[in-house]
């Protein structure tokens, strides 16, 4: 009885060792809970799914204006890969912006990777380390007008430190194919300073025709 109990307990070891393990990274003004419907699907079929919250973001209470680099605003998701074994290895999948946060962690944490993805995400070659990088990596607003409610927590000579999308227009811009419910009241994305480039081994991209 005990040798069968033994046996059971190293198949269920096996078989969780096994069982792929996705990392869900949201995109700029989102959080965690952006990934509740597909989350939940997923963790239905079997899989392990972690959603986390950047710093500054969903339910994360760090003043968006103190978040001032990109190992700032990844740290919860850097710190949660270097509390997994070295010997496992997560599915990483990034949407929107997250797709920054998914090529700084694959450069950090290159053996912990199985796989990046990239869902119509940010894929920048260095980055955001030149004044291309920064044209390439921000959405093009301009149709709209004046979006954006800019702070400037550093001091009004120096850049922005974040920019509140204008009530108005976050419907049309942001989650115009989404359903009423998970429209939020606000929509925050955070300025932040660049990073170094980074490449993972297989880096797959879901192009969309749209993020929403």
């Amino acid at each position: 009885m005990g040798e069968e109990v033994k046996m059971a307990e190293t198949a269920t070891a096996a078989a969780s060792t096994r069982t792929p393990h996705f990392v869900l990274v949201h995109g700029i003004g989102g959080g965690a809970w952006c990934w509740y419907k597909i989350r939940t699907l997923m963790e239905s079929s079997g899989y392990t799914v972690s959603c986390l919250d950047l710093t500054g973001a969903g339910i994360d209470p760090t003043d968006p204006n103190t978040v001032l680099t990109m190992d700032d605003y990844n740290k919860p998701l850097l710190d949660f890969l270097s509390t997994l074994p070295d010997d496992k290895q997560v599915i990483l999948v990034g949407h929107s912006a997250g797709g920054l946060c998914v090529t700084q962690a694959s450069g950090k944490f290159p053996g912990k990777i199985g796989v990046a993805v990239y869902v119509a995400a940010t894929m920048l070659k260095h980055g955001l380390e030149t004044d291309q990088d920064l044209k390439d990596g921000a959405p093009d607003l301009s149709g709209f007008g004046d979006v954006n409610d800019l702070t400037f927590g550093l001091g009004p000579d120096k850049p922005p430190t974040s920019a509140i999308i204008k009530q108005e227009f976050q419907r049309n811009i942001i989650y115009h194919m989404s359903p009423l419910e998970v429209s939020p009241t606000s929509f925050m994305f955070r300025l932040t300073c660049g990073f170094g480039a980074a490449t993972s081994n297989r880096s797959p991209y879901i192009e969309c025709s749209s993020s929403s």
